[in-house]
């Protein structure tokens, strides 16, 4: 099973060029991965290759984003933000740093970016993150979108196996799907709607459906010092498990 992200890019390929985010333009971008910058950028540069190309088709609930550049030109996004269970990953890292960690919740690379590039931006940035002062992050892998997490694994992190909490929540974890594609996860709906209006606003919208998610894989990466790695690693090494494969017969 492919991963959702490679199908976009190869859709974007090719499809015509006036309908994809750069037109013809990207043809004349120098993508010498050893020339790129890596650079916080807005949230509306983001959005731009967010929405595109990633899966979960929201911003989520981000506020600090790195970008790669191309001869000026962004060519990938990572999003960092809310962390979710924060007090729950003191048992991973210690009590000294359980709540000094961040999530990196979105991220996406354009079709003619250069093939390292989410791993160069995501290197990048966890620099970049280390220098605000957390110690840790921490990400997930889709299983619903094809995905087993191979730039984390590409980029050295640790994985965690599967989220203990999903399904745990009062609603269970969803997503609402439209024309083919996730539109809205439970907390965001949460946000706008309310839960106790799920039900109505299904059926007021019935080309909406409500699909239950599989539980998602965990990541972690340890961006502290020497010594504080090695503190935090007491903690985490017993937790550590060996990395999934992608099943080649989907």
């Amino acid at each position: 099973m492919k991963a959702h992200q490679r199908i976009i890019r190869e859709k974007k390929e090719n499809e015509k060029f006036e309908n994809n985010l750069f037109g013809e333009y990207y043809k004349e971008i120098n993508v010498d991965i050893s020339k790129s910058v890596v650079m916080e950028v807005n949230r509306k540069t983001a959005e731009k290759i967010i929405l595109e190309y990633e899966w979960l088709g929201t911003m989520g609930t981000t506020n600090l984003y790195y970008g790669i550049m191309f001869d000026g030109v962004c060519a990938g996004v990572v999003c960092y933000g809310y962390f979710q269970a924060l007090a729950g990953y003191s048992g991973y890292v210690g009590e000294k740093y359980g709540k000094k960690g961040i999530q990196l919740s979105r991220g996406a690379c354009v079709f003619w970016a250069h093939p390292h590039s989410a791993s160069k931006l995501i290197g990048k940035s966890l620099q970049n993150v280390s220098k605000l002062g957390y110690k840790y992050v921490i990400a997930f892998s889709d299983s619903e979108a094809g995905e087993i997490g191979t730039v984390y694994q590409a980029t050295n992190w640790h994985y965690l196996g599967i989220d203990p909490t999903a399904g745990k929540t009062n609603k269970g974890h969803f997503y609402l799907k439209q024309n083919g594609r996730k539109w809205m996860d439970d907390r965001d709906f949460n946000k706008r709607y309310g839960f106790k209006n799920l039900d109505k606003f299904l059926i007021d919208n019935p080309e909406i459906k409500k699909v239950v998610t599989k539980p998602k894989a965990r990541y972690i990466k340890l961006i502290g010092n020497k010594t504080e790695n090695k503190h935090m690693m007491k903690y985490l090494k017993d937790k550590i498990l060996p990395y999934p494969k992608r099943n080649k017969n989907g």
